[in-house]
């Protein structure tokens, strides 16, 4: 009798779910590099993340991705944390490394590749802005700031927030809160839009004094929820890059953590995506 192929079990987390393009990603990766493998969406219930995850190892999952709003529940998982998920307090990718949940957080290499290798954009000695305070905030900003920016500020809606988050990166780099009444007193090269307002349809809006000739705008979202920052971009006429990029970088540097294996991000991928936006 023939042996039949074993087919591991790869899912993402998030809640809501609906919209992850994750699973075309993953699909598209393990066809190319002809691995045998499945990938689904899973809607996790708030407050019940950690039991419906280790249902899901339990049942033979391989590993698993996670999204909003479980980043810091899937840290609370993990038994073992890479460098990196350690200093974020969050994760986004949980694997199984001999028997034992490992958690690791590919969000900040997944933008800086995606700034450097496709935007070619430089971080040394300049001046960055990240808008929001949350988990997406605190998924790059240490990786920002290992590529050597003159300054990060952050700024949030709650001061305090922003604050909090700056105090606890404070050993790495150069990070520091700003105010809403001293935000127009600083000149940014970039400004990353870390915020869920596009989800809202809110108007984005920050002080025009803030900006140069060169300043770009990057969203780490995508799709019409990146619009509001980029509606915000063009009035201004700076350049403006959404997130799509660091998706794909992100979602290939979990893959090779699960398998082992280096994904190629190819255009046709990349327009699979753009045609499902």
């Amino acid at each position: 009798m023939a042996r039949q192929e074993v087919i591991k079990k790869y899912a993402v987390f998030g809640n809501p779910i609906e919209h992850s393009m994750s699973p075309l990603i993953h699909e598209y990766f393990a066809k190319n590099l002809k691995i045998n493998l499945s990938y689904v969406p899973i809607l996790g219930s708030l407050g019940k993340f950690e039991k419906e995850a280790k249902i899901f190892l339990g049942n033979g999952g391989s590993g698993f991705n996670v999204t909003l709003p479980f980043k810091e529940d899937a840290f609370k998982l993990a038994e073992t944390k890479s460098k990196i998920a350690r200093i974020t307090g969050s994760v986004n990718t949980i694997s199984i490394k001999n028997g034992i949940i490992h958690g690791d957080n590919t969000d900040g290499i997944g933008f800086v590749k995606d700034m450097k290798n496709n935007i070619e954009y430089d971080f040394n000695d300049k001046k960055i802005l990240v808008v929001g305070a949350g988990g997406a905030a605190m998924g790059v900003i240490p990786s920002i700031l290992n590529e050597n920016p003159s300054e990060l500020k952050i700024y949030n809606r709650t001061f305090e927030k922003a604050k909090a988050l700056s105090d606890s990166f404070e050993n790495i780099g150069p990070v520091e809160a700003v105010s809403q009444d001293k935000i127009h007193k600083h000149n940014f090269d970039l400004i990353i839009n870390a915020t869920s307002i596009g989800i809202n349809n809110i108007k984005f809006e920050l002080s025009k004094k803030i900006l140069n000739t060169e300043t770009v705008c990057y969203d780490m979202s995508y799709g019409k929820i990146s619009n509001s920052f980029k509606m915000w971009s063009n009035e201004n006429n700076l350049k403006f890059h959404d997130g799509l990029g660091m998706l794909l970088e992100q979602a290939a540097e979990s893959f090779y953590i699960w398998e082992l294996q280096r994904p190629v991000i190819t255009e046709e991928l990349k327009n699979n995506l753009k045609q499902r936006l």
